[in-house]
C-alpha cells in the first residue's frame, strides 16, 4: 500500500488510502551527512523521522523550497546551488516516495533558470511550473516541466530592467488560469521589484505592478495567495511606512494595488513566507523575526475587512523564523517549519491547530543526520 503524502512547505497533499499513516515530506538546506541538506519524511505525530537522501555537490544542494507531488506519483524538487552546471546553479530532481530513490533530472546554470529559491506547482493542465532567480535574459525565468517525459522548457525570460527579476517566491495559478508571481528586484524603480502574470495558454507575460521602493513596499520575496474575493495577497520584505515590509493586495480584474498593513519594529520584520488560504475569507502567513519573543510569528488576514492580526508568537524553544509557507493536511491540521531555534538551534517541524493556532513541536532538527535550518 502506498502511504499518503503531505509535503512540508508545498501546495499539494494526497489522500490515497485512509487506513495508511499520513507522511510529511520536506527538505532542509543544511546539515546531513555532507552538510548540504537533506530530504526527510516523518509521520504526522513526529514519529519515524527518516532521512531519505543527503544532498551533495554533484546532486545539487541547499534546497530553499519544498517538494511538489506530480500526477505521476513522484515528488519534484529544486536545489539552489550545486550540480554540474557552469556555474553550478542548482538542479531539478525527483524522489520516488515508494522507495526513496533520488534522480537528478537537470543541472541549471545562470542562463537556463538556475538558483531556484522556491518550489514547483502543478498546473490545471497537469504540467509543473516554476520560476528561477536566473534566466537567459538576466532577470529570472518562468519554466515548465512535463512529468510524462521530464522535458524542461523555458517559457519566458525576464528582462530585469523592465519586467523585474530575481524571482524567489513560488508561482500561483489563479482562478483565471494565469500564473502570478513577484520579482524581488528590478522594474522601473530599479531594485524594488514587480508583480507579473504569465498565461500558459497564450504564452503572454504581463508586468502588473512596479513597487515604488518606499511607502508601497519593496522586495517581494514570497509568493501570492488568492482569497475568495479574487484578490491576490502578498508581502514585501522591505519598504512601507516603517521600512519593515508590508502586506498588500492586488485585484487582477481591476488592476488595483493596495497596501493594507505596514509592519513595524514592535511587531516584526522580514516577511518572506507565502500566505496560505484557510478559508475564502481567512489567510495565514508568517514573519521571520520580531514579535513577542523575537522569534517571528504567524498572522492572519481577513480579506473582507483587510484586518491583520498576530495569532502565534514563536520563541527559541519552539523554533523561530517561519520563513516558509504552512501546509494544510487531510487530517485537518496545519504543518510548518521553523528555520532556527529548538533544542539544537537548527529549527523545528511543528503541527498547528487551525482553531487555536497553538503549535505542537514534532521534531527538533540537529543538523547532523537529519539536516537543519529548514526554510521551505
Amino acid at each position: 500500500m502506498r502511504t499518503p503524502i503531505l509535503l512540508a512547505a508545498a501546495l499539494f497533499t494526497a489522500t490515497l488510502l485512509a487506513q495508511d499513516p499520513l507522511r510529511i515530506w520536506g527538505l532542509t538546506p543544511a546539515g546531513g551527512a555532507n552538510d548540504r541538506g537533506t530530504v526527510f519524511s516523518v509521520n504526522t505525530d513526529g514519529s519515524d523521522f527518516t532521512t531519505v537522501f543527503d544532498f551533495s555537490d554533484a546532486s545539487g544542494w541547499g534546497p530553499e523550497g519544498g517538494l511538489c507531488l506530480a500526477p505521476n506519483g513522484l515528488l519534484y524538487g529544486l536545489t539552489t546551488f550545486g550540480g554540474e552546471g557552469a556555474p553550478a546553479a542548482g538542479t531539478l530532481f525527483t524522489i520516488d516516495p515508494a522507495n526513496g530513490n533520488f534522480t537528478k533530472l537537470r543541472d541549471f546554470s545562470i542562463s537556463n533558470g538556475g538558483y531556484n529559491w522556491s518550489s514547483l506547482i502543478v498546473g490545471t493542465d497537469g504540467m509543473l511550473y516554476g520560476a528561477g532567480y536566473a534566466g537567459s535574459d538576466g532577470g529570472g525565468s518562468i519554466y515548465r516541466v512535463d512529468p510524462t517525459n521530464n522535458e524542461y522548457t523555458e517559457l519566458y525570460a525576464l528582462d530585469q530592467a523592465t519586467d523585474g527579476g530575481a524571482i524567489t517566491g513560488v508561482l500561483i495559478q489563479a482562478t483565471d488560469g494565469k500564473l502570478y508571481g513577484g520579482a524581488s528586484q528590478g522594474g522601473v524603480t530599479g531594485e524594488a521589484g514587480t508583480l507579473f502574470s504569465y498565461d500558459p495558454i497564450t504564452d503572454e507575460f504581463t508586468k502588473l505592478h512596479d513597487f515604488d521602493g518606499a511607502a508601497g513596499g519593496r522586495t517581494p520575496y514570497g509568493g501570492l495567495c488568492q482569497a475568495g474575493n479574487g484578490w491576490l495577497y502578498g508581502t514585501t520584505y522591505e519598504g512601507g511606512l516603517n521600512n519593515r515590509g508590508t502586506v498588500f493586495k492586488y485585484d487582477p480584474v481591476t488592476e488595483v494595488f493596495e497596501t493594507i498593513h505596514d509592519i513595524a519594529d514592535d511587531n516584526g520584520l522580514n516577511c518572506w513566507a507565502t500566505m496560505l488560504r484557510l478559508a475564502p475569507d481567512l489567510l495565514i502567513g508568517g514573519v521571520a523575526s520580531g514579535g513577542l519573543n523575537s522569534g517571528g510569528f504567524l498572522y492572519t488576514v481577513v480579506p473582507s475587512t483587510d484586518e491583520v492580526a498576530v495569532v502565534t508568537n514563536f520563541s527559541l524553544a519552539t523554533g523561530a523564523s517561519p520563513i516558509g509557507a504552512l501546509t494544510s493536511a487531510p487530517d485537518g491540521a496545519l504543518y510548518g517549519l521553523n528555520a532556527y531555534g529548538g533544542t539544537a538551534f537548527f529549527g523545528t517541524l511543528y503541527n498547528l491547530d487551525p482553531l487555536t493556532y497553538q503549535p505542537t513541536i514534532l521534531h527538533h532538527f540537529t543538523s547532523e543526520a537529519d539536516g537543519g535550518q529548514p526554510r521551505g
